[in-house]
């Protein structure tokens, strides 16, 4: 058990040393982006932000709780929406009242961990095998919104897939693909 956590940690760490130098974003995404200023000169964000995540496994908890440790770093307004809500009525949300801050950020992030496997054929006296390692993959869409009327300024759509090792715990990979999709919307947080 001693041995299996350095190892771990040690993978974590890799993982999070690719987050600095590669984000998800195309440079003419990331150009739009920062065309928003969605962060102030001194770094604080001019945004809240909505998370959605769906996912067939409990990979949205890995999810939820990278998102939210960033947001809570970065004091970023952040609260849980179920999917459907992402998008929905989001006119009468901006006129109810006045924002606080000029965009509003809605993420619908979908992991997908899919287990490594064997495969073994048989012909007669001969068997052949093959494996395929396990993988992590994502599709996200970032949504923003002026806060003010509620429209949808930008969509965009983000995938991203990592193959894992075998035996790994699927969550440090989870996580690294998440800090990924973070360091593309806040490459100071990042770096």
């Amino acid at each position: 058990m001693r041995k299996a956590i350095p190892v771990c940690v040690a993978i974590a760490m890799m993982l999070q040393g690719c987050v600095g130098t590669t984000t998800v974003l195309s440079k003419a995404d990331q150009q739009s982006l920062q065309s928003f200023q969605l962060f102030s000169p001194d770094t604080s964000a001019r945004f809240t932000l909505d998370l959605a995540c769906v996912s067939r496994d409990m990979s949205c908890l890995t999810v939820e709780n990278t998102i939210s440790d960033w947001a809570e770093r970065r004091h970023i307004a952040m609260r849980m929406v179920e999917s459907d809500d992402l998008l929905h009525k989001q006119s009468q949300r901006a006129t109810a009242h006045k924002p606080v801050m000029p965009y509003r950020l809605a993420v619908r992030f979908a992991p997908l961990v899919v287990a490594s496997y064997n495969m073994i054929n048989t012909q007669g006296d001969r068997m052949t095998g093959d494996y395929t390692p396990p993988s992590v993959s994502y599709t996200a869409t970032l949504y923003v919104f002026d806060a003010t009327t509620g429209q949808l300024l930008r969509e965009i759509p983000f995938h991203e897939k990592r193959t894992g090792d075998f035996q790994d715990e699927a969550n440090s990979y989870i996580r690294a693909e998440v800090n990924g999709f973070i360091a593309s919307l806040d490459p100071a947080f990042a770096s």
